[in-house]
């Protein structure tokens, strides 16, 4: 994926922290306290797996979108899960975060997060100890 200069991945990062750490229970200034809090680790990773689920399908944007079919948000995950799938495109629009996670966990798995998206929750990521989801990505 090129880096968009005007990909705002440290706002999406804080949006999805922000989206998980509410929906565990925290607050922002809770998870700056306890970084090993299991809690604050599974937030961490929910957080992580739409931040990059959200940056692959801007790499597709990139690459497939059209006038008349700009895949907006998750549009083109759905897309490339609706052909992977054989779904038909209802079906693919209503995939939710984690269907989208689970149907393209190996376009993921090799997906190569931008450098400055690595950046931007690198530093989050190992404090929590959780290095290893960046890891888990190429050329992490």
């Amino acid at each position: 994926m090129q880096e968009s200069a005007d990909f705002d991945y440290a706002g999406l990062w804080q949006t999805a922290l922000h989206g998980a750490l509410s929906k565990h229970g925290l607050s922002r200034s809770e998870a700056h306290t306890n970084t090993r809090d299991p809690v604050y680790q599974e937030a961490l990773r929910e957080a992580f797996g739409f931040f990059l689920l959200t940056c692959y399908a801007a790499s597709i944007r990139e690459l497939r979108a059209t006038p008349w079919c700009a895949l907006e948000g998750l549009d083109a995950a759905r897309l490339v899960a609706m052909e992977k799938l054989k779904l038909h495109p209802h079906n693919a629009r209503s995939m939710i975060e984690q269907d989208l996670l689970w149907a393209l966990h190996p376009e993921l798995c090799e997906f190569t997060l931008p450098e400055a998206a690595r950046d931007t929750c690198r530093q989050t990521l190992d404090a929590a100890g959780l290095a290893d989801c960046l890891a888990a990505t190429s050329n992490a």
